[in-house]
């Protein structure tokens, strides 16, 4: 599996990144999937180049994680895939995230993309040679999904785990609950799981188990 990692700049605001990553079989392929295009449209672009997209995933609904989702969509004609729980973020808000200083800049103005699929928990989604295991994780919002690969040992976790901490549980639809029995989930996962987070940097699950991951 390759991976690449877009540190997209949202809002235009050099102090808030969020990460969006390519990922596809090798560098060679010529398919891609695009997990969490937050800002930054042309830029996500210009690193997919000329390959084709073969999915554009949403690990949950925030401002931060989609606001290029409408853009990249239009410009690479790919699927948008999300949990049923953020859906509406995504299909109704979108205008107001767009309303954000440049966020979303250069996406189209006839409104909301649109959830074209839903994840649902212990899928596995195969999209071209890339494979994923969704784990619905809320807490941090009520859709909040992770994308497993146990051969690779790779987990992308959206905002419910970073290094050092979990996602934030006081926005709307959070939970601390929730977030706890997630990350108790998160933990049965082998120790040397890489996890790529959707912000800062990465880190692995047996790190955030001698920081205490499940009482976050």
């Amino acid at each position: 599996m390759n991976i690449e990692t877009i540190a997209v700049k949202v809002g235009g605001d050099p102090f808030f990144t969020s990460n969006c990553y390519l990922v596809s079989a090798s560098p060679a392929s010529a398919f891609v999937v695009v997990i969490d295009p937050g800002d930054e449209p042309e830029l996500i672009l210009a690193h997919i180049g000329d390959r084709t997209v073969l999915a554009i995933i949403l690990t949950h609904g925030h401002y931060d994680h989609i606001g290029a989702v409408a853009r990249v969509a239009q410009a690479t004609g790919a699927k948008i895939y999300a949990h049923e729980g953020d859906a509406v973020w995504i299909d109704e808000r979108y205008d107001i995230i767009k309303s954000y200083s440049k966020l979303g800049e250069g996406a189209p103005q006839s409104g909301a993309p649109h959830v074209d699929s839903y994840l649902h928990d212990g899928e596995e989604l195969v999209l071209g040679e890339v494979q994923f295991t969704v784990l619905h994780t809320p807490g941090h919002s009520q859709g909040s999904v992770c994308l497993y690969q146990a051969e690779e040992g790779v987990l992308f976790s959206g905002d419910t785990l970073f290094k050092f901490t979990c996602g934030r549980t006081d926005l709307p639809g959070g939970s601390p609950m929730s977030m706890h029995e997630s990350l108790a989930r998160l933990a049965t996962l082998p120790p040397q799981t890489v996890v790529y987070a959707g912000h800062e940097d990465t880190t692995t699950i047996g790190a955030e188990l001698k920081r205490g991951l499940s009482e976050y």
